[in-house]
């Protein structure tokens, strides 16, 4: 005699209501489904970037070494770029302007506080090839974040801003690098 359905668990009811044994049903079936669709129409998840040429001379004087070494990171690991030297040397040369910061307020609680404020970075940079051809003009990239701040929570808060600062600094090194990558110069750099 069986129990009823009721006393049953549940993974024997599904197991007793899905299709035929051996087929996928549910979200798996719908999961399989969407996988053959997307790799059918010939999307890829998007790789490291590789740029139209070799080497790059990066002038970046007054940046923050963090940023600095940030930048040159995702230049050689990421684009896969060799950085030399001189300038003269390089198939494109990249001028970095220092990163600007900025904080402005944009609430104040009753107590005539600060509840939240706005978080700025910007960075300008441009690039030549190594007979001075301008590739980009002077560009900048920006970021922007909401920050909510609270007088009780002093320390844990200056910690989240400090994130959040590293965190639009990675994302203007992604931006400058999209930009760098797509260069095509047009003088070969001496061997």
């Amino acid at each position: 005699m069986r129990p009823p359905a009721t006393l049953l668990p549940r993974f024997a009811l599904s197991a007793r209501s899905s299709g035929a044994p051996g087929w996928p049903t549910g979200g798996v079936g719908l999961l399989l489904l969407l996988m053959s669709l997307l790799g059918g129409c010939g999307f890829q998840l998007r790789g490291a970037q590789q740029a139209g040429y070799h080497t790059l001379f990066l002038s970046s004087g007054g940046l923050e070494p963090g940023l600095d070494r940030e930048i040159r990171t995702a230049l050689t690991q990421e684009a896969q770029l060799k950085l030399v030297s001189q300038p003269e040397k390089a198939d494109v040369v990249v001028y970095v302007s220092p990163l600007n910061r900025s904080k402005q307020i944009l609430t104040l609680n009753a107590q005539g506080t600060v509840s939240q404020f706005t978080l700025y970075s910007r960075l300008n940079f441009r690039a030549t090839d190594n007979a001075g051809n301008e590739l980009l003009h002077p560009t900048d990239v920006s970021v922007s974040r909401l920050f909510n701040y609270n007088d009780v929570q002093i320390l844990a808060k200056t910690t989240e801003e400090q994130v959040m600062v590293k965190e639009m600094q990675h994302e203007l090194v992604r931006q400058m690098l999209n930009r760098i990558v797509t260069l095509k110069p047009t003088v070969k750099a001496e061997p």
